[in-house]
Formats: structure tokens, sequence, C-alpha cells
């Protein structure tokens, strides 16, 4: 017995709307801290931005994740070669792009020490 595709578009989209949640909740915090840090007179001003900086970071590398989550489960239900293809570069740029960021938090938290 196969599965049905569409039994897959619910988890794929909640998987997305996840991820978004996370990266919007990153922007709207950082947002915050970035009018707290211009409204206040701090002396470590460029600590706090680095801070706030790493802190969105973070967020969207779990939102990130998400989103590759969602591309390999749709990735277990395509049939043609070029859709295989192109979730595979998709997945790729994003876990890419996610390993570069880290490397940047990981970076800052050493130079933070």
């Amino acid at each position: 017995m196969a599965l049905d595709s569409s039994l897959i578009v619910y988890p794929v989209d909640a998987l997305i709307l996840v991820g978004v949640v996370f990266i919007l909740y990153g922007v709207i915090i950082s947002l915050i801290r970035i009018a707290r840090i211009e409204g206040t007179r701090c002396k470590n001003r460029f600590h706090e931005y680095e801070n706030t900086k790493r802190i969105f970071i973070q967020k969207l590398i779990f939102g990130l994740d998400f989103f590759v989550a969602a591309d390999l489960l749709r990735l277990a239900f395509v049939s043609g070669f070029s859709e295989i293809f192109e979730i595979a570069l998709i997945v790729t740029i994003r876990t890419v792009l996610s390993w570069s960021l880290s490397k940047e938090v990981h970076l800052h938290e050493e130079k933070m020490k």
C-alpha cells in the first residue's frame, strides 16, 4: 500500500510554519533589543549589538533547521529526478547557510570570552 502524497502536505506546512515563527520571533526580539540599545546610553553598545546579532542568528538557524526538515520530508514523496535535484539543491544551500551562521556564532562566543 503506497502512501498518499497529499498526506504529507500538512506536516510539511506545519514544519515550515514553525520555522517561520522562529525566524519572526528572532526578528521581533532583535528589533526590540536594537530599540533598547538606541534608546539608552549603553557603554558597551558594540557588545550589545553583537549579542543581538548572535541571538538573531541562533533563531535563524533554528528556523532553517525546520525548513530543511520540511524539505527532507517532501523529498521522500517526489517522483521526478528534476524535483529531487531541486529539493536536494535547496537542502544543500540551507545546510551550508546554517553551518556558516553557526560558525559565526561560535566565533562570536570565543571572542566574548
